[in-house]
């Protein structure tokens, strides 16, 4: 199995490397072997992706597709995602990730409250992805590569480019309709309930997490609450779970030397042969041969955590 490379170009945020006058994350993404594989999650900026190579399965929000070369993916901010590998896929893309702020978001005038605070608010949303047959592709798409060489390059006073540039890929998606008005109030209020509810498993992950519980946890029915989860994710809340378990044990597996009952025992697989099964069919290989290809590769260069998401 390769290793998988996740490669900042920018560092984080709050890092005293940064050597520019801008918050905004760029950074590229190589796919191999099923890995990275990022969960569903959100966060403040929003998130502008292309893709050079393969294939992967985005969700975003109730969007569901498999990417593909040359596409442009669109992430709201506070918009839910995940990225999913595709089996037998390589996926390769670039991201810039910024919060609206810093094209002047905050500022109370007619521009910012006219576009830019709808966006950060989530009144309006993306087309998710835009393809190269679609209009205005190659205008946008020239404007992207701008701001990908600005942010490579960093030149002589690039940040006051930059933000033109930024300024301009926003006219681009209102210009040629790719901003349009979010869905209802009721999609919105189940849309923060599953938030709420995500971010709980995410923090009691280890614990037993029923049905029955977690449908209660956010006051809906059994059925109902199977129903809306699955609209809003696109998997069953069981298979999420699992999925976030296995991310947690793989972390374990590869930055601690604990057995792998006591991983098991941790992170909510009361039964070792379980945790095994459902490991080799995520990543296709046992959880000690996993820790032992990634162990190998330590020897010989700095591993970067396949299940770290640069957002």
């Amino acid at each position: 199995m390769k290793i998988i490379k996740n490669n900042p170009i920018k560092k984080p945020l709050d890092s005293e490397e940064n050597n520019h006058l801008l918050p905004y994350r760029f950074y590229n993404t190589i796919v191999e072997n099923g890995r990275p594989d990022v969960l569903f999650h959100w966060h403040p900026e929003l998130e502008i992706n292309y893709v050079y190579e393969g294939s992967a399965r985005y969700h975003i929000d109730y969007d569901f597709f498999n990417s593909q070369a040359g596409d442009i993916i669109l992430i709201r901010p506070n918009g839910m995602h995940s990225i999913h590998p595709l089996k037998n896929h390589n996926h390769k893309t670039d991201t810039f990730s910024f919060h609206l702020d810093m094209i002047g978001y905050s500022i109370i005038d007619q521009v910012s409250l006219r576009y830019l605070q709808p966006l950060q608010t989530s009144s309006f949303k993306f087309v998710p992805r835009i393809t190269p047959d679609m209009e205005g592709y190659d205008e946008i798409k020239d404007c992207l590569f701008s701001i990908f060489q600005l942010s490579r390059d960093e030149g002589r006073h690039f940040e006051i480019l930059l933000k033109a540039r930024l300024n301009e890929f926003i006219y681009l998606l209102y210009y040629h309709h790719y901003v349009l008005k979010k869905t209802t109030d009721d999609t919105y209020r189940k849309n923060e309930r599953i938030r709420e509810l995500i971010d709980f498993i995410n923090n009691n992950y280890q614990k037993n997490l029923s049905i029955e519980f977690l449908a209660d946890f956010i006051g809906y029915s059994k059925t109902h609450f199977m129903t809306v989860f699955k609209q809003h994710t696109g998997t069953s809340c069981t298979e999420f779970i699992i999925q976030v378990r296995l991310s947690k044990a793989c972390d374990l597996l590869i930055n601690t030397s604990s057995p792998i009952l006591e991983i098991a025992n941790n992170i909510g697989f009361n039964n070792l042969s379980n945790f095994n099964r459902q490991f080799k069919r995520y990543y296709q290989v046992t959880p000690s041969q996993y820790r032992k290809q990634f162990s190998n590769h330590k020897k010989s260069q700095t591993l970067i955590n396949p299940q770290t998401i640069l957002h």
